[in-house]
């Protein structure tokens, strides 16, 4: 049966000598992946072009539920993300947060809410004219909740500890070797307090910044099996290397 969905380009990879395997998140069904026949021949490389990474299409699909490989019918982009491309900082961050969200987003169902929210911040991120060097921490604070653990907000200055295992924060005394110290946690507070507008305004260097994405990272892997191993983790450092 043939849908209309829209989509959000995670990965692809080559298969045989012209062909493309290609991993979307769509409004429809979740996470799926489809087989884009001819992708990579030379008659084709229009259509190839249509599969980087976070580009945002509209889709014809035939759609089988239980296949591991569905079928395009037609494909075309909704907006032209120019700047996801051309801009060194964008590509990198859109490079980071394709590969957290291939390891993450495992649902083959429908979550109108978590697409939303995706293709919005893409959205936002393309057409940015602030400094986007903190958007990757604003992006998986928020994220974490569309998975399921999303933090108890109850800092205090009793409750000072982040605590990475339970996803709330903890007097001194309840503290263990997967806390945060103090002032890594009121960090972490103030970031998932805040909105996507004034996430600038946070007070931090970029070393803070470096320990506070650890401390993310660290949570995502605590809640999430398999969650390691981010390839693309050095070059998002190495680029971002003065805090903009």
């Amino acid at each position: 049966m043939i849908h209309k969905t829209k989509g959000i380009v995670l990965n692809q990879i080559k298969y045989g000598e012209t062909s493309l395997i290609v991993q979307v998140y769509t409004e429809k069904f979740g996470r799926q992946t489809y087989m884009v026949k001819g992708g990579r021949s030379k008659k084709s490389s229009r259509k190839s072009n249509l599969f980087r990474p976070f580009f945002l299409l509209e889709m014809e699909v035939y759609h089988r539920e239980g296949k591991n490989i569905q079928s395009l019918k037609e494909v075309r982009l909704c907006e032209n993300l120019n700047n996801l491309v051309f801009d060194v900082y964008k590509s990198t961050m859109v490079l980071f947060l394709t590969e957290v969200c291939s390891k993450v987003l495992r649902e083959e169902e429908q979550n109108q809410e978590l697409f939303v929210f995706l293709y919005n911040s893409i959205r936002y991120l393309d057409l940015s004219e602030e400094p986007i060097g903190r958007f990757h921490l604003y992006f998986l604070s928020k994220l974490s909740g569309f998975l399921g653990f999303y933090p108890q907000l109850n800092w205090s200055d009793q409750n000072a500890f982040f605590d990475l295992d339970n996803g709330l924060f903890v007097v001194e005394e309840r503290k263990h070797a997967h806390c945060l110290e103090k002032e890594v946690s009121g960090r972490l507070y103030s970031l998932f307090s805040t909105s996507i507008d004034r996430v600038n305004d946070l007070k931090m260097n970029k070393e803070e910044l470096d320990v506070l994405l650890r401390a993310i990272l660290n949570f995502y892997a605590l809640q999430i099996d398999g969650f390691s191993n981010l390839k693309s983790l050095f070059v998002l450092y190495e680029l971002f290397q003065e805090e903009q």
